[in-house]
């Protein structure tokens, strides 16, 4: 007797330098993440180092953040110590306005963005989101 079942393994997308969307010096094209409909997907930040611009007054990133379109902002916690997050509906929050996350369909185009997200103070009256990361995922 056999029975089919569905791949439920999240993919994997490994926060490295060739995906980083970045202006590169030698005008090399950043990658593209393409990986299979799923829940969700895990990123793993294992072995890459977060460069801290001069003059910022945290140590290392805070948060993860999904952006799809304009409109769509969704949020989880970077932490410390830990390389490996799943990103699904179940962690990922709406940030200013956002609807609920819904989840991933194919032919969607996100981004996804590390960084530090500093809250409002006087000389500045919106949270700052400094980018360390940032990488293209298109979902099949």
């Amino acid at each position: 007797m056999s029975s089919i079942v569905p791949d439920l393994k999240l993919p994997l997308v490994t926060v490295d330098d060739a995906h980083w969307q970045k202006v590169h010096a030698d005008k090399v094209e950043a990658l593209e993440y393409s990986i299979p409909l799923r829940e969700g997907f895990q990123l793993s930040t294992q072995g890459f180092e977060f460069v801290i611009p001069d003059g910022m007054d945290f140590k290392a990133p805070n948060i993860i953040q999904i952006v799809i379109g304009k409109e769509q902002l969704y949020a989880m916690a970077y932490e410390k110590g830990l390389s490996l997050y799943t990103l699904d509906k179940t962690n990922l929050v709406p940030m200013y306005g956002s609807r609920p996350f819904e989840g991933f369909w194919s032919g969607m185009k996100l981004i996804v963005a590390i960084g530090h997200l500093s809250p409002p103070t006087s000389e500045l009256p919106q949270p700052k989101f400094t980018v360390l990361w940032a990488g293209v995922v298109n979902i099949l």
